[in-house]
């Protein structure tokens, strides 16, 4: 799924979190998208809407405190600076916590919060027809990274890693919106997007003493996006077709360590070969789009759509030894001083490789009315995920050279849908369902080697899944509401385009070296579940309102990686969370509670493995929060 500020596509997970008090609203659209507007992606978007100034004079402000010293602080304001022609908006947020574990080699605490994000915008309407609005917004995360435990050591939720997880993130943004009203069939709209980030972090991503494949990275990421479609309503006929532009350039600088040798747990037996590698990366992508709706009765409305998209990457990089002589190798002892602070020395090797791909990508939908409480759909639609070339090349080896050379290549997707949307009974009961198949072509995964601790991402071959939806929401009573969602989901790698092998370990089990046709596809539960009531109610002779609500959500087990290993499949896991809240009756003031993960479950939410000689070397884990209580005031004028 791609995540869309404002209609600008953000290139990476980094940046997405938006917690400032300007965002209107967040809406999920169903994929493939890209057939209307913007940058394509094939599992759906993420739309983040953030307000418009207007000129109605708004201020809100929050202050919120919890478990483990979590607060936050939040402000906005937004007016006319000319009424009727210029308005402008600010939203500032700071988010804080303190540690929620504890590293016991360094005696520190890890897993905190430090974000701090900032958004103003300038509107302008000089006239009825047109409407500009430029929006600057910031991003400041001190946070450290994710820490990981072993869940070889005594205590699976404490952390090992020598190496502190720092991390300093910033990123600044534009956005510039333009709507155009041509007459009163017509509109243009213009969306231009810029943005960048450099970050540095250390990371170690597998909770191990001995730090083997722990990394210090540098990002620099700069993008550029600009987007232009047309609008056209003619009663029967409405259609938009437009033309979209992207370019990235990624930057990294990465220091890490690779095991050198067996792996085991040794110390004396630990061997190392640290590298530098250099890594720039470009992409550049150019689409034009259409999707045009024609009621063909007045209950009857088809959808056709076609996109082409065209996609060029690139990647440049180079990677030298950090320890100075033959065969550029180090035991435990001085490791970390060689990742952090040795010069870049000899070089192993340079890569540097293109590649482009062309997809003409089609969706067509009808739409029946049926009666004013039934409406059944069917549709079909194409989608892709990019292609590239792998970052994590960083082995000296000529594999490694390989690695960085050569591409994988897009991920083509087919989706067949069919579904109603329903109200049995309206204004009280609502019920939409839908059943779907994904045929997924050059499907991509990235594993990690159990073997040499080594990730790459490839095409694997083909896939599917199929499953099922079901969505319903209930207005009880006056006060009382109920709202769920439920699916079901059978995901397969059919045809794996390599050479599946296995390991045996000393107990005797095996372990897959590769993915394998028949196998479950990553990231796919087979159940998930969520459930929500609340309940509002007024006391008597206390002004305001109260609500009361809980929610619970449950997801049955999946696998983390292709390789579908006992030792990374995640287990089921349960939540629940409770809120209880007071608005005031001028509906300025709201004072709420909330209770998260009120079980105290800690599951994990990622798992890799690593074995030496059939033996267990390191076996790493992240986890979710523990139980927490926050409580929050909120002003809105």
């Amino acid at each position: 799924m791609g995540t869309y500020i404002d209609g600008v596509y953000l290139p990476r997970n980094l940046g997405t979190m938006q917690e400032l008090l300007d965002v209107e609203a967040i809406s999920i659209s169903r994929g493939p998208v890209g057939f209307t507007e913007g940058h394509q992606a094939e599992g759906g978007a993420v739309r983040i809407t953030t307000e418009t100034p207007t000129n109605r004079t708004h201020v809100a402000a929050l202050a919120g405190y919890g478990s483990y010293n979590e607060y936050r602080l939040s402000v906005a304001a937004s007016g006319a600076l000319l009424k009727d022609k210029i308005y402008a908006s600010i939203a500032l947020n700071h988010h804080g916590r303190g540690t929620l574990d504890h590293n016991y080699t360094l005696n520190r605490g890890e897993n905190n919060i430090d974000y701090s994000q900032g958004r103003g915008k300038l509107r302008f309407t000089p006239n009825e027809r047109l409407d500009i609005t430029l929006a600057f917004d910031g991003t400041i995360d001190n946070s450290q990274n994710r820490g990981y435990g072993n869940l070889l050591n005594p205590y699976r939720y404490g952390l090992y890693s020598r190496v502190y997880p720092k991390n300093s993130y910033n990123e600044a943004g534009f956005t510039g919106n333009v709507n155009y009203i041509i007459n009163s069939h017509l509109s243009v709209h213009g969306t231009t997007g810029i943005r960048g980030y450099d970050t540095k972090g250390a990371y170690d991503n597998f909770g191990d003493y001995y730090i083997r494949s722990s990394q210090l990275l540098s990002y620099r990421d700069r993008a550029y996006s600009q987007d232009v479609h047309l609008k056209g309503d003619y009663g029967r006929l409405s259609f938009t077709t437009g033309a979209f532009f992207f370019y990235e350039d990624w930057l990294t600088q990465r220091r890490a360590n690779n095991t050198a040798g067996a792996q085991t747990n040794n110390a004396s037996l630990i061997r190392y070969q640290p590298v530098y590698a250099g890594i720039d990366q470009l992409t550049r992508n150019w689409a034009v789009y259409g999707e045009a709706h024609y009621r063909i009765t007045p209950t009857l409305t088809a959808t056709a759509g076609l996109r082409f998209n065209w996609e060029n990457h690139s990647n440049s990089e180079q990677l030298s030894y950090l320890v100075g002589t033959a065969p550029y190798t180090q035991g435990v002892a001085n490791n970390l001083a060689t990742l952090y602070s040795a010069v870049p020395g000899k070089q192993a090797w340079t890569a540097s490789a293109t590649k482009s791909w062309t997809q003409i990508l089609p969706k067509g939908a009808l739409t029946w009315q049926a009666t004013s409480r039934l409406m059944p759909y069917v549709s079909i639609s194409q989608g892709s995920k990019s292609g590239g070339f792998d970052y994590r090349a960083q082995t000296p080896t000529a594999l490694g050279r390989l690695q960085a050379l050569l591409p994988y290549k897009p991920e083509i997707l087919t989706t067949y849908e069919i579904g109603a949307k329903t109200k049995p009974i309206p204004d009280v009961l609502t019920v939409n369902g839908d059943f779907f198949y994904n045929d997924f072509q050059d499907i991509q995964v990235t594993t990690l080697d159990p073997a040499t601790s080594l990730t790459r991402r490839y095409n694997a071959g083909k896939g599917h899944s199929v499953g099922a939806e079901l969505e319903t929401s209930a207005q009880l009573t006056k006060g009382w509401e109920v709202n769920g969602t439920a699916s079901w989901l059978f995901a397969q790698l059919d045809r794996f385009s390599g050479t599946f092998s296995q390991v045996r370990l000393a107990n005797g089990q095996t372990l897959n070296g590769a993915a394998r046709a028949g196998g479950p596809l990553p990231y796919s539960p087979r159940f998930q579940m969520h459930a929500e009531t609340s309940y509002s109610f007024a006391v008597p002779h206390v002004p305001g309102n109260w609500r009361v609500g809980a929610d619970i959500a449950y997801q049955s087990s999946l696998f983390t990686d292709a390789l579908t290993n006992a030792q990374t499949r995640l287990p089921a896991q349960t939540y629940v969370n409770a809120i209880a809240a007071w608005t005031s009756a001028n509906r300025r003031w709201t004072v709420s509670v909330n209770g998260r993960n009120l079980l105290d479950h800690r599951y994990p939410q990622t798992l890799s493995f690593v074995q030496g000689a059939g033996v267990p070397v390191y076996y790493a884990a992240s986890f979710n929060d523990p139980r927490t209580i926050y409580g929050s005031v909120e002003f809105r004028l």
